[in-house]
C-alpha cells in the first residue's frame, strides 16, 4: 500500500509541475539552457565521472552588468583553482606556473554543451524529448541530443524545469556504455554571489599565453571530416628536433586535435587506446607521424588520419 501512494504522489508531483511550467520544445528549451549558463548567478557542486575516475568540483557564475565571472575549484585532493574575467580565462595549481587564456567561459570539467550554438547543433544532431526526471532534489527535462550520423557520440542531458541550468548529462557510445557524466549534487542560484566578482578583480592574473607570430604555413589537412567539423585554431612548434604541427576541430559538441610530427621509427603502424570518451589514434607514413586526440569512435579517428594528405 505504501508503494502505492508514494507513486501516486509523485505522478501528482510530476503533473502539477507540468501545468505549472510553460511549454517549450527541445530546440528551445535547449536555447534557454544556454541562455541560463550565462546570465544566471548560481553555484554548483558537482561529480565528474569516467569510466576510470571521480572528481568532486565547485563552480561559481555571476553576470555583473553584463560582464561575465566564474570559478572553478576542486573539492578533493590538491586545491586546482581557475577563474574567468570577462574573455579571460587564468590557471592556478601548486608546484606549476600560472597562466592565462583568451576564451569567454572555462572549459575544464564542465560539459561543452553549456555554451553550445544550439542552431549548429541541431544541423548535425536530432534533439528529442525524453521526458521527465529528477535531479539534485530538482524536476527536470530530460533530452536526447543524437548525431545524424554513425561517425560520433550521443548526449543524454537533464535541464532543470524552472531556472533551466544544466543539472546532468551523460556522455554516450553507440551501445549506450558511459563515456563521461556531469551530475550536480548541490545547487544555489542569489545575488549573494556578487562577492565573486569582487575576488576576481582583486587578483592580479598571470601573463597570457599567445600563439607564436608568423606562423610557418602547414602543407597538410584532413581530406574527410565528419559534417559540421570546423577548424578552430592550429599551431606549430619545436621540441629539441622534433617539428610538431597541430590542428584543432569541433562541431559545437564534441572535438579532437591531430598533429603532426617527425616519426622516431619509421613505418612502424598504428597505435590506438580509448579512456573513456577520448580516443588516442596514431600511424606513421614514412618519416611522419601522424595522431588524433580527441572525442571519436576510433573508426572515426582512424579515417581522418588515413584521409590526411601531407604534400
Amino acid at each position: 500500500m505504501l508503494k502505492i501512494f508514494s507513486f501516486l504522489t509523485a505522478l501528482v508531483i510530476f503533473s502539477t509541475s507540468t501545468f505549472a511550467q510553460e511549454t517549450l520544445d527541445p530546440k528551445q528549451l535547449l536555447e534557454k539552457m544556454v541562455s541560463a549558463q550565462n546570465t544566471l548567478n548560481y553555484e554548483i557542486s558537482f561529480v565528474k565521472t569516467t569510466p576510470t575516475n571521480m572528481e568532486s568540483l565547485r563552480y561559481r557564475h555571476i553576470n555583473q552588468e553584463g560582464k561575465n565571472y566564474s570559478q572553478l575549484i576542486t573539492l578533493d585532493g590538491v586545491q586546482q583553482e581557475i577563474v574567468q574575467r570577462e574573455n579571460l580565462v587564468s590557471y592556478f595549481q601548486p608546484n606549476a606556473q600560472a597562466f592565462s587564456l583568451k576564451s569567454g567561459h572555462i572549459v575544464d570539467n564542465l560539459p561543452t554543451l553549456m555554451w553550445t550554438n544550439v542552431e549548429q547543433l541541431s544541423a548535425n544532431y536530432d534533439i528529442v524529448p525524453f521526458g521527465r526526471n529528477r535531479v539534485a532534489d530538482r524536476i527536470v527535462q530530460t533530452l536526447r541530443i543524437l548525431p545524424k550520423d554513425d561517425f560520433r557520440y550521443q548526449y543524454l542531458i537533464f535541464i532543470d524545469e524552472q531556472n533551466h541550468l544544466l543539472l546532468r548529462s551523460d556522455m554516450l557510445d553507440r551501445e549506450g556504455n558511459l563515456l563521461d557524466q556531469f551530475r550536480v549534487v548541490n545547487l544555489y542560484i542569489g545575488d549573494e554571489l556578487s562577492r565573486l566578482s569582487n575576488y576576481i578583480n582583486s587578483l592580479v592574473l598571470p601573463p597570457l599565453l599567445t600563439e607564436p607570430e608568423n606562423q610557418q604555413k602547414q602543407n597538410w589537412k584532413p581530406d574527410w571530416l565528419p559534417q559540421g567539423f570546423k577548424l578552430i585554431s592550429q599551431s606549430s612548434e619545436q621540441d629539441d628536433n622534433n617539428h610538431i604541427e597541430s590542428q584543432f576541430y569541433s562541431d559545437g559538441l564534441f572535438s579532437f586535435t591531430v598533429y603532426v610530427s617527425n616519426s622516431i621509427i619509421a613505418d612502424e603502424g598504428e597505435n590506438s587506446w580509448k579512456q573513456g570518451a577520448t580516443t588516442f589514434y596514431s600511424e606513421t607514413r614514412g618519416d611522419k607521424e601522424l595522431t588524433f586526440i580527441g572525442q571519436l569512435p576510433i573508426f572515426s579517428a582512424k579515417r581522418i588520419i588515413q584521409d590526411i594528405q601531407i604534400k
